[in-house]
């Protein structure tokens, strides 16, 4: 744009307007199109329209208001101040030309020192607002960085499951609607279900203006967020996405804005998806276990056992269930050693029968029987393996079940001591046998 109707066009107004309806018709414009007012995707490049077409017409009025004040000033000197006659020597007076020209000089002297002073003064506003905008740019890059800051030290925070330092980041605002007891619930029940492995904060920020609550929140910065979460029932095991997080001032303090007045909710719904999730993963345990099954006792190899343990393992550092792993070691004296198979075939059948859906059985050989007893506590775990152990002596043959010689090696793990193979494999190492 470079023309004064092309102004007068974006502006609103007709031709030859005053600038009094100049000034007006920019105003009301301002409050349309301005980017941090109006949520036009074009604002912004409106907006630098409008600036563009004010500057033009406001130049404009000032060239004639200047013209008009020079004119003005000549006719007042040639009318009301003449510069009195020069002296002169002989006997011929002045000529009205050569007075004229007397009159004409001081005019134009004293136009030359109003344009000296005006583009002065010209080159001092251009360096107020060249200084200004820098000291705009230095504010906006600093709030930039300290905004960035405290959005990467909250999700710091996330990651490494310190909630109680991730709720001081929040805004006054959500403190007041979010108790610390419910907001560390919140995250906790999240962190079941999608435990946060990485974050990304995208370069640059976008300035935002937020309404909750019936009124505006100003100064807010609006992030780019990607976070990488672990979905350990999805197929592929890790899922990613991209959020909006904004970042509010308050009282010249920088915090992270939610925007929740109550996660109470929320959590119910992140510890049903996860219990659901939990269930979904039971049902599934014995299709992932097939492989390595055991058609002859009806229970896994140690091939399968192992993988079984490996997964269960990891299942209980990620729900925090109890788990229970013991050894049966089953003999029979060397007169009876011919009915040993038949005792294993109805050891076997018991232990299957007597377990829950959701533990897991194997035979190692040697008359060893390993079963992995999930969701079950030390408490409880000896009086339930004796229990099994008089079940396969009473089911067995008499003579057999009589005369066989058990024994067992166990040991349990809860929420506060996890389960690893080194371990597992002890109980085994004490009848000599190893996954």
């Amino acid at each position: 744009m470079n023309n004064l109707l092309e102004s007068y066009k974006v502006l609103g107004i007709g031709v030859g307007a005053d600038m009094a309806a100049v000034t007006t018709s920019y105003r009301q414009l301002c409050r349309e199109y301005h980017p941090d007012i109006s949520d036009n995707p074009e604002a912004e490049e409106l907006m630098k329209q409008v600036n563009i077409a004010y500057t033009i017409l406001r130049d404009k009025f000032k060239r004639e208001a200047a013209f008009r004040e020079k004119a003005s000033g000549i006719r007042q000197n040639i009318r009301y101040t003449p510069k009195p006659p020069p002296s002169y020597t002989g006997t011929t007076p002045p000529t009205a030309r050569t007075q004229q020209a007397g009159y004409t000089q001081t005019a134009q002297t004293e136009q030359t020192a109003q344009a000296q002073q005006n583009a002065q003064k010209r080159r001092e506003e251009a360096d107020w607002h060249r200084r200004k905008a820098v000291e705009q740019a230095a504010v906006s890059a600093e709030a930039e960085t300290d905004s960035r800051k405290v959005l990467h030290d909250y999700f710091d925070a996330l990651n490494a499951f310190d909630y109680k330092k991730a709720y001081s980041f929040l805004s006054e605002y959500d403190k007041k609607n979010i108790s610390q007891e419910s907001f560390i619930k919140w995250r906790e029940s999240v962190a079941k279900l999608y435990p946060m492995r990485e974050f990304k904060i995208a370069a640059g920020s976008s300035i935002a203006v937020v309404t909750w609550g019936g009124s505006k929140i100003f100064h807010a910065r609006k992030f780019k967020v990607t976070v990488t979460e672990d979905d350990y029932t999805a197929t592929r095991g890790v899922q990613s996405g991209a959020h909006d997080k904004l970042v509010i001032i308050e009282n010249l303090r920088w915090c992270v804005f939610l925007g929740y007045k109550e996660v109470g909710e929320l959590t119910r719904t992140f510890e049903k998806r996860f219990e659901s999730k939990k269930k979904q993963d039971i049902e599934k345990r014995w299709e992932e276990y097939a492989a390595g099954f055991n058609t002859e006792y009806d229970m896994l190899t140690m091939t399968g056992l192992r993988k079984a343990a490996s997964k269960e393992i990891y299942r209980q550092r990620r729900y925090g269930s109890a788990i229970t792993f013991a050894a049966i070691k089953i003999e029979l004296s060397a007169e009876k050693s011919s009915g040993m198979s038949e005792l294993l075939r109805s050891a076997a059948k018991t232990i299957s029968g007597q377990l829950r859906e959701i533990d897991i059985s194997a035979y190692a050989g040697d008359g060893i029987f390993v079963i992995m007893f999930i969701e079950l506590g030390k408490k409880n775990a000896q009086n339930i393996i004796c229990r099994l152990i008089d079940a396969i002596k009473q089911n067995a043959d008499p003579g057999l079940g009589k005369d066989a010689q058990i024994d067992y090696s166990y040991d349990s793990w809860s929420e506060n001591r996890y389960a690893d193979m080194e371990e597992i494999n002890n109980v085994l190492q004490k009848f000599g046998k190893k996954m």
